[in-house]
């Protein structure tokens, strides 16, 4: 982890964002608050559409249980009403 004050970063912010793309780059500012610089990948994410599309869900393993949606519904409704 690399960790600039607010100057340094400023003198050099090139660098910084640099360095940001292999290792965490914490910024101190000069009333004690810090932040963390994060590079997108402008494949899945970008800064003015939010989420970007990629699910956070992508790298979570599925299950196959052959199972339908309604027959979950059915389980949750019969688990939620005590039977």
């Amino acid at each position: 982890m690399l960790v600039f004050d607010i100057s340094d970063f400023s003198k050099n912010a090139a660098k910084v964002f640099d360095a940001a793309l292999t290792e965490e780059v914490i910024i101190n500012n000069k009333d004690g608050k810090c932040f963390k610089i994060l590079p997108i990948n402008n494949e899945n994410e970008s800064a003015s559409s939010g989420s970007g599309g990629k699910s956070p869900f992508d790298d979570i393993p599925c299950i196959v249980a052959g199972i339908t949606t309604q027959e979950i519904v059915d389980l949750i409704k019969e688990s939620r009403a005590g039977v």
